[in-house]
C-alpha cells in the first residue's frame, strides 16, 4: 500500500466511525509513546496536561513495537520521560526491536553528564529538547513557570558534548520570545546545534490564550531574526502545517499547530490501535 492509498484509508477511518489503525497496519514514519504522565514542570503549554494516569506498562509496549510492519522512530514522551527509572532499559528494548528511539526532554535531568552517558549507552542518538526560554531565566518563567535557564543550557553542552543528534524546540509566542529568537539562534549555531524547531502555540490540553502564529507568521519571525542571511535559505519541503528550510548545515522546521492529516506522525492509543498525532489528542483532551 503507497502513502496516499494509506492516507486515504486514514482520513476514511476517522470521516466514517472514528476506527483506529492496528499497528501492523501502521503507515506513520513515526509513532508517539507516551510512556509517563509524570512531569517534574507546570508549563503552561502542555498538550497532555493529566498527572495522575499510570505508566505505560513496558511489555504491553514491546508488543506493539514488534506487529508494526516497518523500522519506525518511536518518540518516548511524556509528559516528561525521564522520570521513569526505567528509560535506560526503553530505549535499549526499543532499539533490539529493530526501531530508532527518541525523547522529547524538557531537560532537567540531562544536566546530570553520567545519567546522559547512561541513556547513550543504552542506544540513545536523538533527543528532542524543549528550550521555549533560549537563554533567559525570565522568558522561562513566563512560559515554563520555572526559571530553569542555566539547567536547560547544561542539558545541551552535555548532548553535544556526548555527540547526540539534537533538534531544538522553542514555541514562539507572539509578544514575548520572539525578540529573543536573534541571540538564541546565533547561540546554537555558534555550538553547532543543526536542528531548529519553531512552532506555535497548540489549542490543545493546557496552552497560552494568545493569537497564535500561522505558518507564514512562523517564517517572518526567522527571516526577521536571520536579517540578510534570509535570503540565503532553501526551501527543503512545504505543507498546510509544516515548512522545512535550510541555511547551510541548518535545518529549520516550522510548524503551525496542530498538525493534521499529517502521514508522518502517528500515536500509539491506550487501546492498542494507532492513529494520527494530533487528531488523537484533539479527540482525547484531558482523557489520556
Amino acid at each position: 500500500m503507497d502513502s496516499n492509498q494509506s492516507l486515504i484509508k486514514l482520513k476514511d477511518a476517522y470521516q466514517s466511525d472514528g476506527s483506529k489503525l492496528l499497528p501492523e497496519d501502521s503507515p506513520f514514519q513515526t509513532l508517539f509513546a507516551d510512556i509517563t504522565h509524570r512531569c517534574n514542570m507546570s508549563c503552561k503549554n502542555c498538550y497532555i496536561p493529566i498527572r495522575d494516569l499510570p505508566d505505560l506498562p513496558v511489555d504491553w509496549l514491546y508488543d506493539i513495537l514488534t506487529r508494526l510492519p516497518r523500522r519506525a522512530r518511536i518518540r518516548l514522551v511524556g509528559a516528561e520521560p525521564t522520570m521513569r527509572e526505567d528509560l535506560p532499559d526503553i530505549i535499549r528494548e526499543v532499539r533490539k526491536l529493530g526501531h530508532i528511539p527518541v525523547i522529547l526532554s524538557n531537560g532537567l535531568k540531562l544536566g546530570r553528564l553520567s545519567y546522559v552517558r547512561t541513556l547513550k549507552a543504552a542506544g540513545l542518538k536523538t533527543v528532542y529538547l524543549s528550550m521555549n526560554g533560549g537563554l533567559k531565566d525570565d522568558l522561562y518563567e513566563e512560559i515554563d513557570e520555572l526559571a530553569c535557564a542555566d539547567r536547560k543550557l547544561k542539558a545541551l553542552h552535555n548532548l553535544l558534548r556526548e555527540g547526540m543528534n539534537i533538534t531544538v524546540g522553542m514555541i514562539l509566542i507572539p509578544g514575548l520570545n520572539v525578540d529573543h529568537l536573534v541571540e538564541f539562534i546565533e547561540y546554537l549555531e555558534q555550538r553547532g546545534v543543526r536542528d531548529i524547531h519553531l512552532r506555535s502555540v497548540g489549542p490543545m490540553g493546557n496552552y497560552m490564550k494568545v493569537p497564535p502564529f500561522d505558518l507564514e507568521g512562523l517564517e517572518t519571525c526567522l527571516k526577521q531574526a536571520l536579517g540578510s542571511r534570509a535570503e540565503n535559505l532553501k526551501l527543503m519541503d512545504r505543507s498546510e502545517s509544516n515548512l522545512d528550510l535550510q541555511l547551510g548545515r541548518v535545518k529549520y522546521q516550522l510548524t503551525a499547530w496542530p498538525d493534521l492529516g499529517s502521514m508522518e506522525r502517528g500515536r500509539i492509543t491506550p487501546e492498542g490501535y494507532v492513529e494520527p498525532m494530533f487528531e488523537s489528542i484533539i479527540a482525547n483532551e484531558f482523557s489520556y
